[in-house]
């Protein structure tokens, strides 16, 4: 059947079509109508890989045909390009690596495409390239010109993009505004796998830890941490520490268990500072779970918390000139060790920055109830059989109440912001006035850590009652305040590192006794004494049955206040009461019993517990 042409276009269209169908014959010069329209090189991908198929002249045919097919890769597919955020473009493909047949996804900068680099991600992807220079030509011409140009955006970091939470497995939850592609650091994605339901964990994990506060404490930190961004918090985190057996990794299990499996979850603190900045990047707005501090070296371990706690990874140079983009993370991390990080430090002769000290709070595992960790059993029979039954839990249900959280808090991101903040004013109006900012900081955290759990309890999530979760991370908090006090930790550092020298050189032959000397140059017939004393730091004399020190300038700045600001130490000590002040000057002119005139540090007091 043939419909005849209307219009002055449809006759030229049909004209050229009858042209071109029509057989030139009547001489050796007669061509087909396929030989008008050779076919065009291209790339044929099947379920048996990619194949690019070239064409050729055959001069027996005289015509143009197909190649024999050349063989680039296995099965690849590309589903679109993207751009992540410092304006990189990229390829984004998909296939099923050879052997467990695991679907793989990743995003080749397009500026790698062809190098050996992005080869060797996809070969070691599961992916079997062709070894030989023109197949790889023609799979690099394919990638960055074939395909569909669907844009994506690029994310290196884990967490909230695009109203979508990314995983460490790069698993989204929830959707996001536009096509976003996870393209950071994978190594651990099993470990962030479920099990069982979200009642399942509630009803097991959950009711198991209730009522025990270093697990809650775990719990919390595991909750609290997509909620970071939303209460404004920066990173950090509570370090467990206490003796093996104490229930601290138990009450750690406890808490990873919201999100994976829980012993896959766990890194190491003696890992390079990269590897963490990596694996902190993943594990962007989310809990990071790092076991056993001593295992690390105090030097390595104060670098990588200081760069794991500031949020931003090493700056490093890129090949084509200029800075590449540095990661930038927010976690909420929960360290366990023997050793408070304090004391662990001490070990390496380091001391701790107080930063450090705020940023990761340390908290005994003993939680004082002659139970190790726990303060109840519930419905065990002893501590140790609890901790074993919260680990049982903990292995068979474990990541889908964290994806439950997730949702609930996308649902209602503007209502729990509002919440968090007031939880956090709360919590810090009941301190006292004079409570330092940094232990504010400490305490919007416990805060956050219980309207987490509080939150997880209205959506129905942990079995509680309202209002019991918070309770518990409130007397937590009360705990860690009687531990380290209200002031500002380098002031207590301050403080103890003074009393700790005294303790040592205060009854040393390094101070001249005062009232020795005095009696020694009026029962020496020339009036004149020659003190003795070996590396000396000043004088020692008693009033009342209590001894002052007067402390030369140089000792004072070279020993006594050694790690800090000389000027800083001297007010801090003089408004501690340790340093009689008077004036404008911390030293004060002293005339020695040898007629001897010098400035000097005026100490009154060595021992906070001494009275003044």
């Amino acid at each position: 059947m043939t419909t005849k042409p209307n219009t002055k276009a449809d006759k030229k269209t049909a004209s050229e079509d009858k042209a071109k169908l029509k057989v030139i014959t009547g001489g050796s010069d007669a061509k087909p109508f396929r030989e008008i329209i050779p076919p065009e090189p291209h790339v044929k991908v099947s379920d048996k890989g990619v194949f690019y198929i070239g064409v050729r002249y055959d001069p027996t045919a005289k015509r143009h045909v197909e190649d024999e097919p050349m063989r680039l890769c296995d099965r690849l597919e590309i589903l679109g390009r993207g751009k992540d955020e410092s304006g990189g473009h990229y390829r984004i493909v998909r296939w099923n690596a050879r052997g467990d047949r695991q679907e793989r996804t990743h995003a080749i900068p397009l500026r790698e495409i062809g190098d050996r680099h992005s080869w060797a991600v996809l070969r070691e992807g599961g992916l079997a390239l062709s070894s030989s220079k023109r197949p790889m030509e023609k799979l690099a011409d394919w990638l960055q010109t074939d395909g569909p140009d669907d844009m994506h955006s690029v994310s290196h970091c884990g967490g909230w993009n695009l109203g979508a939470y990314i995983l460490p497995s790069g698993e989204l939850l929830g959707t996001p505004t536009k096509p976003l592609f996870y393209n950071g650091d994978r190594s651990n994605a099993h470990a962030y796998s479920a099990s069982g339901t979200a009642a399942d964990w509630r009803d097991s994990v959950a009711r198991l830890c209730r009522g025990n506060s270093r697990p809650l404490i775990a719990i919390g930190a595991a909750l609290a941490a997509p909620l970071l961004h939303l209460a404004g918090l920066e990173s950090g985190g509570f370090h467990i520490y206490g003796t093996s057996g104490s229930g601290k990794t138990t009450s750690a299990r406890a808490g990873a268990s919201v999100w994976g499996l829980p012993n896959e979850q766990i890194l190491n603190w003696d890992s390079t500072a990269l590897a963490l900045a990596n694996a902190a990047a993943a594990r962007n707005d989310g809990l990071m779970l790092l076991d056993e501090i001593s295992q690390g070296d105090p030097g390595a371990v104060a670098q990588a918390a200081y760069r794991l706690f500031n949020g931003t990874g090493k700056m490093q140079g890129d090949r084509e000139g200029g800075n590449r983009k540095m990661l930038r993370w927010r976690v909420f991390v929960l360290s366990t060790g023997e050793a408070d990080l304090n004391a662990f430090m001490r070990t390496g002769n380091r001391r701790t920055m107080a930063g450090q000290e705020v940023r990761l709070a340390s908290i005994p595992a003993d939680a004082g109830a002659e139970m190790g960790a726990f303060e109840r059993l519930n419905g065990e029979d002893s501590p140790e059989s609890l901790a074993k039954a919260i680990e049982q839990a903990a292995k068979t249900h474990f990541g889908a109440v964290g994806r439950v959280f997730v949702e609930y808090v996308a649902q209602h991101q503007g209502e729990i912001a509002k919440r968090l903040r007031k939880a956090i004013k709360m919590t810090n109006q009941a301190l006292p006035a004079k409570t330092s900012g940094q232990v504010h900081r400490v305490a919007s955290r416990f805060a956050i850590t219980g309207e987490a759990l509080e939150i997880a309890t209205e959506a129905g999530l942990t079995g509680f009652e309202p209002g019991e979760a918070r309770a518990v991370l409130h007397r937590c908090l009360k705990q860690w305040v009687e531990t380290n006090g209200l002031t500002n930790r380098e002031e207590t550092q301050l403080v103890e590192q003074v009393e700790h020298w005294f303790s040592t050189h205060g009854s040393s032959p390094r101070f001249i006794d005062w009232d020795l000397a005095k009696k020694n140059i009026a029962t020496n017939p020339d009036g004149y004494f020659e003190p003795m004393s070996i590396n000396c730091a000043g004088w020692r004399r008693r009033s009342n049955g209590i001894a002052e020190y007067f402390v030369y300038p140089g000792v004072f700045k070279d020993e006594v206040s050694l790690g800090f600001n000389h000027i800083y130490a001297a007010k801090v000590l003089g408004s501690a009461g340790f340093i009689k002040v008077t004036g404008k000057e911390a030293t004060m002119p002293v005339t020695f019993p040898t007629g001897e005139k010098k400035r000097a540090y005026r100490f009154v007091k060595t021992d906070r517990s001494e009275g003044g």
